[in-house]
């Protein structure tokens, strides 16, 4: 809809920007006015505000007014409906969208009033439990509501605008750039996180490299080249409803009697917008134990309601607007969550048959990697275990029972009431039993049982395969090893890394480095040819990413080559790519040089 809205829009201005009379304008109008009514379901409260977004108001401004030509001057009221002077509107707008009585009744709401009058308590734990699970996910849809829910960003600045840097000495913020709303201005201000800020930025990294995310933001900007605000609007349009969808699972839907984040007024379900509100609540009262008024402002100010560099007192309007989120509290002390810490991550050696063994049940259980296959088979066999010695205990217990049978036989046989088809009746449910209850805690052991029965008989010993996940290997450890096949991991992780500086850390050109078979060589320590391969393999996104920031060739933009970074020389180059391995890799790929 909100192109075929943007069509109509574009041809009613091309059809009436040059006509001079009332006449001639208002039969295009009337047809806009019909296609609004048949085609859309917008309400009174939502037109005024979609016709805005879409540029409505704003290109009819741009053309010249002529009193009783192609405008007319309209009175313009205080608050209190007396005139304080006039207004020259083109026709169009006059007779399209909204007028001044539906104006006057949609900004005479009380939703806000009604809210601050309902306000709804949080319980931070609970919050911040579901935002870290919602962290670690690997799902884009539940990655990005992670993000949203512990920086109270809009789900556009998430996935396509924000750019988070770290701040020094500042664990649980970040500087933070590319708000949306703003129309031009880019401020850079910092905000709180909810989670440690460097972990918030890796999580951001990874939402951006997944691939439904970059085809998304391909797709938005192919659409809309030159327009970041369509671009931002489109983003919201498609990809709303399924942020939606996460938090209404995840924090609280229609007919939870006790939600994660309770509802807010005249809300039947949670959504993004409450996600911000609580982070406004939760990031406020952990931050900032001040006056009310202090409060309020650093709650504007976490919202980017109000970042000027140098605000007045009539900025302060900007604060009124925050008033709109400010209805959540908390009565308990809001933490401060770690980032999940990974296990280290050993090497094992398997048969070529195992190894393949091991990826056909990834791909059964639909594992993450081969490393969680393993922990799954491990714990299948721990249960196996358990599973024996229950049966040895229920044995021991059989043998008992026939002893005692015997004895009460021998001594008195006209006591012994349970004939030998009941005792071993009896016998047989004890072990079914037994059985059972192992068994119904042993999860996927009959895959693993046909996996093994599916091997021949015999078999010939093969040769070890080394099977490593180096995906799961932390940087330490991989950067340490010497193991053919960990060559592309360090590549690919040294490009990440550079990306992420490029796209979180860097300001402008003279701290911006591009990708090239230099940068990644000395950063990865892998020789040439094999990081010279890697580009080519991966020439769409190396190119994609340093056009991005402008250091792709002008000339020849299809070529994986650029010399961009010649400008810098080769004391800044080491610099950056130092700032880079700090930052992204723990230290530790220029460390291996020095050893």
């Amino acid at each position: 809809m909100s192109k075929a809205l943007q069509a109509k829009i574009d041809e009613l201005f091309d059809a009436t920007k040059d006509l001079k009379t009332l006449e001639e304008i208002k039969p295009h109008c009337d047809r806009f006015n019909e296609w609004v009514n048949t085609n859309t379901s917008y309400s009174q409260k939502s037109l005024g505000t979609v016709l805005s977004r879409y540029g409505f108001y704003k290109k009819f401004k741009s053309i010249p007014l002529e009193q009783g030509l192609n405008a007319e001057a309209i009175a313009k009221h205080d608050e209190n409906g007396n005139v304080k002077g006039q207004e020259l509107k083109h026709y169009a707008v006059l007779m399209c969208g909204l007028d001044r009585d539906d104006w006057k009744q949609r900004n005479e709401t009380t939703r806000v009033i009604g809210r601050l009058g309902n306000d709804q308590e949080i319980d931070p734990e609970a919050y911040l439990e579901v935002t870290g699970q919602l962290l670690e996910s690997n799902d884009p849809h539940e990655l990005a509501v992670g993000i949203i829910a512990a920086t109270g960003r809009r789900p556009h600045e998430i996935i396509a605008r924000a750019k988070f840097a770290p701040i020094e000495g500042q664990a649980y913020q970040v500087q933070f750039e590319g708000q949306g709303k703003k129309r031009g201005d880019k401020p850079v201000f910092p905000i709180a996180t909810l989670y440690p800020g460097e972990y918030i930025i890796k999580c951001l990294y990874r939402l951006r490299r997944e691939g439904s995310t970059r085809v998304l933001l391909r797709e938005v900007a192919n659409e809309f080249p030159n327009d970041l605000a369509a671009q931002n609007q489109s983003l919201d349009s498609r990809r709303n409803g399924s942020l939606n969808r996460v938090v209404r699972e995840y924090f609280g839907d229609k007919g939870d009697s006790e939600p994660v984040l309770a509802f807010r007024y005249e809300e039947e379900q949670d959504n993004c917008k409450a996600l911000r509100a609580a982070y406004g609540a939760l990031a406020t009262d952990r931050d900032c134990g001040r006056s009310v008024g202090s409060k309020m402002l650093h709650y504007a100010r976490l919202l980017g309601h109000f970042v000027k560099e140098n605000p007045t007192d009539r900025e302060l309007q900007g604060v009124a607007t925050s008033l709109g989120y400010a209805d959540y509290f908390t009565s308990k002390p809001v933490p401060f969550p770690t980032a999940p810490q990974k296990e280290k991550v050993m090497q094992v050696r398997v048969t070529d048959e195992d190894y393949e063994t091991i990826k056909r049940l990834q791909k059964d259980w639909e594992a993450p990697n081969q490393q969680s296959v393993v922990s799954h088979l491990i714990e299948s066999q721990q249960k196996l275990a358990e599973l024996g010695k229950q049966l040895l205990e229920a044995k021991t217990q059989i043998n008992q029972l026939k002893e005692e049978r015997e004895k009460m036989s021998q001594v008195q046989p006209q006591q012994v009431t349970v004939s030998q088809s009941e005792l071993e009746a009896m016998i047989e449910r004890m072990v079914t039993q037994k059985i059972e209850q192992a068994l119904s805690n042993l999860p996927t052991t009959q895959q693993v049982s046909q996996t093994r029965e599916s091997k021949p008989a015999t078999q010939t010993p093969a040769k070890p395969q080394e099977v490593i996940d180096w995906v799961g290997m932390s940087n330490a450890d991989l950067w340490a090893t010497k193991v053919k096949g960990a060559s592309e991991e360090k590549i690919r992780r040294s490009y990440e890394a550079i990306c992420l500086y490029n796209d979180t850390v860097a300001t402008g050109d003279d701290d911006r480095l591009a990708i090239t078979n230099q940068a990644l060589r000395e950063l990865s320590r892998v020789n040439g040819l094999i990081v010279g391969d890697w580009i080519k393999s991966h020439a769409d996104e190396v190119i994609s990413h340093n056009s991005k920031h402008g250091m792709q060739n002008s000339k020849d933009p299809s070529k994986t080559e650029t010399y961009y970074n010649k400008h810098h020389g080769a004391e800044t180059i080491s610099k950056i790519l130092s700032s880079v391995n700090e930052r992204f890799l723990d230290g530790e790929a220029l460390k291996s040089q020095q050893k």
